[in-house]
C-alpha cells in the first residue's frame, strides 16, 4: 500500500469516509449501537413507541387541535375566500360542514397509530406496500416542506409580489428564531401546543375587539366585490368554499399519526376533533370578520392578517399601537412556530427517517426541513389571494387519496389488525409485500382519484371525488399466523405483537404472566392462539 493510500484509512484499515457515515449512523440502544431490533426499515423513531414516551393525554389532543386553527394560514383562507366574491355566510357554513367531516376522518385515521404506537411512515407500509410506502412518505414531505416555508413567510408577507431585502431579513430572523423549535421530540412538543391554545385565542380576540370598536362595526355589504350568488352560481361558489377550506385542514389530517402514536388508547383522541369543530370555524369567522371592520375603517380589504396590522400602525402610529400590534405579532409568531412544528416540521422529520432510517432520526429531519424552506422561495407561492388558494388546491388531489387509502385499509380491509413485526419485513410472505413490496391496489386506486380531478387543478378552484374499489383481498398476517383470529383489532392486546415473535416486547412479557396468573377470563388476549376473549 502507497503511503497516499494508507493516509486515507484508519489504523483499523476503515476509509475516512466510511468511518464518517459510521459516525453519523442512527444509534437505536443506550449502548450506542446502529443495530435495530426490526431490520434496516427500523430506528429508533419508526419502532412502536416504548411505554415511557406515551404522555399525551386527552387534554394534550385537545390542545394540538383547537390551537393549531388559530394561525395567519386559517385567518386567511376566510378572508381570502372573501377577496374572490363569496358572501360570508357560504363561507362560514361551508368552514362547519368541512370541519364536521374532517374531524370525523381524524379520529379515524388516528385510531392504529394509538393501539399500535406508530407513526405515518410505519403506519403507511400496511397500505402502500414495504416499497410503495416510499412514494407515499415523498410526497408528504414535499408537500410539508413547501408549507413550511410558506408558513414561515407568513410571519413577514409583503402586500404586493415578491419580496424586499428587508422582508427577506425579516424572514431570517424569524427563521432563526423558530430553529430552536426543530430539537424538540415529538413526544415532548405537547406543552408547546398547550401553552398556544392560551395565547393565540387571546391575540385573535383582542385584535377583533379593537378592529370593532375603533371601526364602529363591520361592513360586510361593502366588502362584497360581486353580487350575490344564486341557483347554480351560489352552489359553484359554495363548492369553491369547501374546496378550499379542506385543503387548509387536510396536512393535520395526514400527520396526525405521527403524534398520536404518543398516546395510549383512542379515547384520549376523542377531545381532537371536537377541537377541530370548535377551532376551525371560529377563527375563520374571526378573520372576515376583523376583514370586514378594517374595510369599513380603511377602505381595503385586508386579505392578510399582517396587511391589518401594517394599517393600523399607519394610521394609529404612537406607543401605545405599537406595543399592542408587536404583542398581538409576537402571538400569531409563536402560532406559526407551534403549526410549523406539527403540520411541516415534524412530518418530514418522520418522513426522512422512513425514507433514510440508517442516518435520519426525527429531530435530525426536522432539522434538516428547516434548511429547506429556503429553497422553496415562498414569497412567489403567496403573493395574491388567488394564487395562495390556487396552492392550497394543487395539492388536494394528491393527498386525500392517501388518506381514503389508510382509513379504508385499517377499518374496513384489516378491520384494525396491524402485525407490527411484519411493517419492518422485505420478506415476500410478509402481509405488506404484497406485489414486489407494492400494493397495486391502493395505488390503482390512488392513481384514479388524481386523474378525476387533476384536469381542474391548473386554472380553477375545483372539488373531487375519491373512488376506492377492492379487487382482491390481501393478506393479514405472515403464513405461519394465518389461522389467527381476524376480528375487529384483536391484536390491540398485544399492540400488533405476537407472543411467538423474536421481538416480542419485554413490557408486554410482563403482563402477560400477570394475566396468566390471574386466569384467563378477565377479557385480555390469549396470546398463544391470538383468540380475544371479549
Amino acid at each position: 500500500m502507497t503511503t497516499h493510500e494508507s493516509s486515507g484509512r484508519a489504523g483499523n484499515g476503515i476509509s475516512r469516509p466510511r468511518r464518517l457515515l459510521e459516525a453519523v449512523q442512527v444509534k437505536n440502544n443506550e449502548s450506542g449501537s446502529s443495530k435495530s431490533k426490526f431490520g434496516k426499515w427500523s430506528n429508533i423513531d419508526l419502532d412502536p413507541t416504548p411505554p415511557s414516551q406515551r404522555i399525551w393525554t386527552s387534554w394534550s389532543f385537545f390542545a394540538y387541535q383547537f390551537s393549531i386553527a388559530f394561525s395567519p394560514t386559517t385567518y386567511n383562507v376566510g378572508a381570502s375566500l372573501y377577496a374572490i366574491g363569496l358572501n360570508w355566510w357560504t363561507i362560514f357554513i361551508a368552514s362547519i360542514i368541512v370541519s364536521i367531516l374532517i374531524a370525523i376522518l381524524l379520529y379515524l385515521n388516528s385510531r392504529g397509530s394509538v393501539w399500535y404506537h406508530i407513526g405515518y411512515p410505519t403506519i403507511i407500509r400496511s397500505s402502500a406496500g414495504i416499497y410503495g410506502s416510499l412514494v407515499y412518505i415523498a410526497i408528504r414531505g414535499v408537500v410539508a416542506v413547501l408549507y413550511m416555508a410558506i408558513q414561515s413567510f407568513y410571519a413577514i408577507l409583503p402586500a404586493s409580489a415578491g419580496i424586499t431585502s428587508s422582508g427577506l431579513l425579516a424572514f431570517g430572523i424569524l427563521w432563526l428564531l423558530q430553529l430552536p423549535f426543530a430539537f424538540i421530540h415529538p413526544s415532548k412538543v405537547n406543552m408547546v401546543f398547550r401553552v398556544k391554545s392560551v395565547l393565540a385565542p387571546i391575540g385573535l380576540i383582542a385584535t377583533l375587539i379593537w378592529a370593532l370598536k375603533s371601526s364602529g362595526g363591520a361592513d360586510f355589504k361593502g366588502l362584497s366585490t360581486s353580487e350575490e350568488a344564486r341557483g347554480p352560481a351560489l352552489a359553484w361558489a359554495f363548492m369553491k368554499a369547501i374546496n378550499a377550506i379542506v385543503s387548509n385542514v387536510i396536512p393535520p389530517l395526514v400527520n396526525i399519526a405521527d403524534l398520536a402514536r404518543y398516546g395510549s388508547r383512542p379515547s384520549q383522541t376523542i377531545p381532537m376533533p371536537v377541537g377541530l369543530v370548535i377551532s376551525k370555524p371560529l377563527v375563520t369567522f374571526l378573520g372576515m370578520v376583523i376583514t370586514a371592520a378594517g374595510y369599513k375603517q380603511f377602505g381595503e380589504a385586508y386579505w392578510n392578517l399582517w396587511d391589518f396590522y401594517s394599517s393600523v400602525l399607519d394610521k394609529y402610529w404612537g406607543p401605545g399601537a405599537r406595543t399592542l400590534i408587536f404583542l398581538a405579532a409576537a402571538i400569531q409568531a409563536f402560532a406559526t412556530f407551534a403549526t410549523n412544528l406539527s403540520s411541516n416540521s415534524i412530518p418530514v422529520g418522520s418522513d426522512l427517517a422512513g425514507l433514510f432510517p440508517k442516518y435520519f432520526t426525527i429531530v435530525r429531519g426536522q432539522i434538516l426541513c428547516f434548511f429547506l424552506a429556503w429553497a422553496c422561495v415562498p414569497w412567489k407561492l403567496t403573493y395574491s389571494a388567488a394564487s395562495f388558494l390556487s396552492f392550497l388546491s394543487s395539492y388536494l388531489c394528491f393527498i386525500c387519496p392517501i388518506v381514503a387509502c389508510m382509513v379504508v385499509d385499517y377499518w374496513l380491509v384489516r378491520k384494525g389488525n396491524l402485525h407490527v413485526p411484519s411493517l419492518y419485513s422485505t420478506n415476500p410472505d410478509s402481509p405488506y409485500y404484497f406485489t414486489k413490496g407494492f400494493n397495486l391496489r391502493a395505488f390503482g386506486s390512488w392513481f384514479a382519484a388524481i386523474l378525476i380531478v387533476i384536469p381542474g387543478v391548473a386554472n380553477t378552484i375545483a372539488p373531487g371525488s375519491i373512488g376506492i374499489a377492492a379487487i382482491w383481498p390481501v393478506k393479514l398476517y405472515p403464513s405461519k399466523y394465518s389461522d389467527r383470529p381476524k376480528t375487529w383489532e384483536c391484536m390491540r392486546h398485544t399492540e400488533g405483537f405476537f407472543m411467538e415473535d423474536d421481538c416480542y416486547p419485554e413490557h408486554l412479557a410482563e403482563n402477560t404472566v400477570l394475566d396468566a396468573e390471574k386466569g384467563s377470563d378477565d377479557g385480555k388476549m390469549d396470546t398463544k392462539k391470538g383468540m380475544s376473549q371479549e
